[in-house]
């Protein structure tokens, strides 16, 4: 009964997010598409109100947790819905295509779901960390500053955000305990929930087929990984999901649709810097890409459009911040070393354990074939990439920074670690192959020149 109450708490907090599923730049899409996108609303909306009343020491409860919350998502309901939006009309994919789609795609996450439920995936730090300052929290009822203060806690990561932690806590407030055995079952929601949202933004850029077909190999290739890096119950899943989805939504930009809004990326970017330390760097490193590739594109209002994409993570963060601030643990994120204290000793070794560590369950081959398939693509590689392209890379470069600052040999660590944290590096280069693959058929096919820039992102030819 605690498992199924748990797990409603979970999805109820969807009603939390509501006013994301009737915004005017998802109102067109499909149920299930805003559906998720409420579940992604509610989890940021809750994360962002717990850590204000922790922050005004209010003690946390099932009605002061929800009733305020429930109240601001009727209201921005309804005055979003009456706002008008563009009813977009796009053709499905094929049949046969997407039946194969969804059978690929519904056994990878059978499989996730079987590794998590037999406790196969999951998490050695959701036993250690995740789940321990979520039940703790739920028995504070708010963020434990002393916890997280503890000298004896620091393995726990005290300055890591708070959403996995405090999506924990509403869960057991509302069921009266953690289901300790079912909780890491849930990582699966966040792969699932992102295909539909996949879908959506890709076939905006994309033909249906080739935006299904892309979603499930993203499907199959993430929830294999997802089960074998042992990702059950810690934040690995929801940052693979903020990190997508808003990547995909950014990728779906064209350059003559400069007036669509980015109310979801920020979202979606906001619950990344809310989730972990690395959703920071993601963060940095898409808005970056955002940013050169409308440069080089010669977008108009650059600066005015990325000032709310990056403010919005910027102040969620900040709200994090604050509440280490006025509970006296030190405000920041902390590093395994000096930033320039760097150990060149090791680069061999941390080269060698990459390559044996980033195998994602499938023998390399999800990696490999997307690198494979941007360099038969090479020459339709466009700008638009560069989001994905510098999530992917630059999350690599930063983890092996990171690992060099180990004073001993990191293979150990980078055996523990990188299978699991490398998963958004793996999922921006898909999207990135993706999209640049599908640009190279439709030239083999004979389109014209215009429209495979296109279907990459780049601008269509001017005469």
């Amino acid at each position: 009964m605690s498992a199924i109450a748990f797990t409603a708490a979970h999805f109820a907090v969807a009603l939390f997010g509501l006013p994301a599923a009737f915004h005017p730049s998802l109102r067109e899409a499909h149920p299930a598409v805003r559906a998720a996108a409420a579940s992604a609303a509610g989890a940021v909306a809750l994360t962002l109100e717990a850590t204000l009343l922790s922050i005004l020491r209010v003690p946390w409860s099932v009605a002061s947790l929800s009733l305020p919350l429930l109240g601001f998502s009727l209201a921005l309901t309804i005055r979003w819905s009456r706002r008008p939006f563009l009813q977009g009309r796009r053709s499905p994919a094929s049949g046969a295509l997407g039946l194969a789609a969804a059978v690929a795609g519904g056994l990878a996450l059978l499989h996730l779901v079987f590794s998590l439920a037999t406790a196969r995936a999951t998490s050695a730090d959701f036993l250690f960390f995740w789940g321990v300052k979520g039940a703790r929290f739920a028995a504070v009822r708010g963020i434990d500053s002393n916890l997280l203060g503890d000298f004896f806690s620091h393995h726990m990561v005290p300055d890591y955000p708070p959403l996995v932690p405090i999506l924990y806590s509403w869960g057991t407030l509302v069921a009266g305990e953690l289901p300790w055995q079912f909780a890491p079952v849930l990582s699966a929601f966040w792969v699932l929930a992102a295909t539909p949202l996949l879908v959506f933004f890709l076939r905006r850029t994309l033909p249906s087929d080739a935006a299904v077909a892309l979603t499930a190999f993203w499907t199959v290739a993430l929830a294999i990984s997802a089960a074998r890096s042992f990702s059950g119950g810690n934040a690995e899943a929801p940052l693979l999901f903020f990190e997508t989805v808003a990547l995909a939504a950014l990728l779906a930009e064209r350059p003559d649709e400069t007036g669509r809004s980015r109310f979801f990326p920020a979202l979606a970017l906001s619950g990344a810097a809310l989730t972990k330390v690395e959703g920071t760097v993601a963060v940095l490193l898409i808005v970056a890409g955002v940013a050169l590739r409308d440069l080089l594109e010669r977008r108009p209002r650059v600066v005015r459009r990325l000032v709310p994409l990056a403010a919005a993570p910027l102040a969620c963060t900040a709200v994090w911040f604050a509440f280490q601030a006025t509970h006296g643990l030190p405000v920041g994120f902390r590093t395994h070393g000096g930033l320039s204290d760097l150990h060149f000793d090791y680069v061999q070794s941390v080269v060698k354990e990459f390559a044996r560590h980033l195998s994602a369950g499938t023998a390399g081959l999800s990696w490999v074939i997307p690198v494979v398939l941007l360099v038969a693509s090479a020459r339709r590689i466009r700008a638009n990439l560069l989001p994905a392209l510098s999530l992917a890379t630059g999350l690599l470069l930063f983890f092996l920074f990171d690992y060099l600052q180990d004073p001993t040999d990191p293979a150990i660590r980078i055996g523990w670690t990188l299978p699991r944290i490398s998963q958004p590096a793996l999922s921006a280069l898909i999207l990135a192959a993706g999209l640049a693959g599908a640009a190279r058929i439709r030239s083999l096919d004979g389109d014209e020149p215009g429209v495979s820039m296109v279907a990459a992102g780049g601008a269509p030819p001017t005469t």
